[in-house]
């Protein structure tokens, strides 16, 4: 059974549940990069939650715990909205993986979210 609102940026929410789920479902098919899809970096990125954005749909997928959320923007304003929103409240993302020297040196590198 599956649940729709608009929300505050005007974009249509669409709400559904999965039982026995997991965020690789996402990462490898319906969101996989080959289908546009990039994911969208948070500190609680986990087997239990991600979000993905496609650009050219202006579509945001978000997977929790089983919950699916689904944020369809109807124009590109809308959509950088939505992406300001997020930026907002998932905070500066978390480094894409990191690097650690023989000498002990640390580099962190990032994946560059949309916007």
């Amino acid at each position: 059974m599956s649940e729709q609102e608009i929300n505050k940026q005007g974009n249509l929410v669409k709400r559904d549940f999965i039982i026995n789920g997991d965020r690789y479902r996402f990462d490898f098919n319906y969101c996989s990069p080959k289908k546009g899809w990039q994911q969208y970096d948070t500190h609680e990125d986990a087997w239990y939650f991600g979000v993905w954005v496609n650009q050219k749909k202006k579509e945001i997928i978000t997977y929790a715990e089983g919950d699916i959320i689904r944020v369809i923007c109807q124009t590109e304003k809308s959509f950088k909205a939505e992406l300001k929103t997020m930026a907002e409240f998932y905070g500066t993302p978390p480094p894409a993986y990191t690097v650690i020297t023989q000498d002990g040196k640390i580099t962190e590198y990032y994946d560059k979210r949309p916007a």
